[in-house]
């Protein structure tokens, strides 16, 4: 994954003497890439006025390039992806596997399965570093759903037990959030106006939702790429102008957005002004933020992890290979379905057995290990906001 994020007033792409030309007039930046020697795999539009010619359509669809267009509040509106493989049989079985009840539901119940569990293991993850997730109450919470859960016969059920752990999942994230930001006055995911992008009522939603965005972008080019039909979902209903299957497979990676916008509020220092608010008291993201964003999704998409047992591969290969799966078993050339999506390890060196030996060091313990007194006073002020913080070789130290 390597996307570049165009964002502003008077871009314009075209192609001149054979290369691909971007060029802001107003900010007075001009990119150039010759034929086959770019190095981004999708262009995204966060722009507000400006044109594409077609010979710069042209140019991108011959290199494999989708080009993704989101509003003014970062909704994504519409994609041009490459040719699509054409697979009559691959969108017949598709359809009819969604028409039969017993294949619908074995599909759904596995993204759900595969969903519980990536939620599970972040949580259980971030209780390591943050004092607001218990971890004996998550497995308590998780282990007591997963029996209720037992024996389930419809998709609606499965959206019930779905839901109530989403309504755990957030209500343990909003205690970090507001521990990182309290500000921002995060409650839940969405509002009461929907949670569409262009109704944000705070800056948290506002980044979650352009991060899901950028999720369905990457998924419907997973998508496009195996033939399958975006508008025929399993766990998601049909419905006007929508992609449920694109909704489904969301699903499974939702959480590695999440996750970075956890880390990016952690490791930047983001302010009200970083922000925009409408007419309408809405939230939306300023060009530098969605950059932030995107930069910290990329590197995470692009973080390798084991699959398989077999050597590393990076996530954006995965969901990829999970895509193809799924459309193996519409083509009845597996039995059996099974997402599988390596769970994330956060390696860090704060850990809360280290933030609270560091608040414990008296001022003899500092000397003795040669810390500076202020460099001592920034770590200690770093975990009483919550915050990630460098750990230096003498903490490390006094920690073993």
């Amino acid at each position: 994954m390597n996307p570049l994020l165009l964002s502003g007033f008077g871009i314009s792409i075209y192609v001149e003497k054979r290369r691909l030309v971007i060029d802001n007039r107003l900010k007075k930046e001009r990119l150039e890439f010759y034929p086959h020697q770019i190095e981004h795999d999708s262009i995204i539009i966060d722009g507000h006025s400006g044109n594409v010619t077609f010979e710069a359509i042209r140019w991108l669809m011959k290199h494999n390039i989708s080009l993704t267009m989101l509003n003014w509040n970062g909704e994504l509106l519409s994609m041009t992806l490459p040719k699509e493989p054409k697979s009559g049989k691959l969108r017949v079985n598709q359809y009819s596997k969604y028409l039969d009840n017993q294949k619908r539901f074995q599909i759904a119940s596995e993204i759900v399965r595969q969903k519980v569990a990536l939620t599970m293991n972040l949580l259980l993850e971030l209780s390591r570093y943050y004092k607001e997730v218990d971890k004996s109450e998550v497995e308590r919470i998780f282990s007591l759903e997963e029996r209720n859960a037992r024996g389930l016969q419809s998709i609606n059920n499965l959206l019930n037990y779905e839901g109530r752990i989403a309504t755990y999942y957030w209500s343990v994230l909003a205690k970090i959030l507001n521990r990182l930001y309290p500000e921002f006055h995060f409650v839940k995911r969405g509002g009461k106006s929907y949670s569409w992008n262009m109704n944000a009522s705070d800056e948290v939603n506002a980044l979650l939702n352009y991060g899901y965005s950028i999720l369905e972008s990457e998924i419907r080019k997973a998508i496009n790429a195996v033939g399958l039909d975006p508008a025929i979902g399993f766990l998601h209903e049909l419905a006007p102008s929508k992609t449920p299957l694109a909704y489904d497979i969301q699903e499974l990676f939702r959480w590695l957005i999440d996750f970075s916008i956890i880390e990016l509020v952690e490791q930047e220092k983001l302010r009200k002004s970083d922000f925009l608010t409408t007419e309408n008291y809405h939230i939306r993201l300023t060009e530098k933020v969605a950059k932030s964003l995107l930069e910290r999704i990329t590197v995470n998409f692009n973080k390798k992890v084991r699959y398989k047992n077999s050597k590393k591969f990076a996530y954006q290969s995965i969901l990829m290979d999970n895509v193809q799966q799924l459309s193996n078993f519409v083509l009845d050339k597996r039995s059996e379905i099974s997402f599988r999506i390596p769970t994330i390890q956060i390696t860090r060196q704060d850990s809360l057995e280290v933030r609270a030996r560091i608040l414990e060091m008296s001022s003899l313990e500092r000397k003795n290990l040669g810390i500076n007194k202020s460099t001592l006073w920034y770590q200690k002020k770093k975990i009483r906001d919550g915050r990630q913080f460098r750990l230096y070789s003498k903490s490390v130290s006094a920690h073993d």
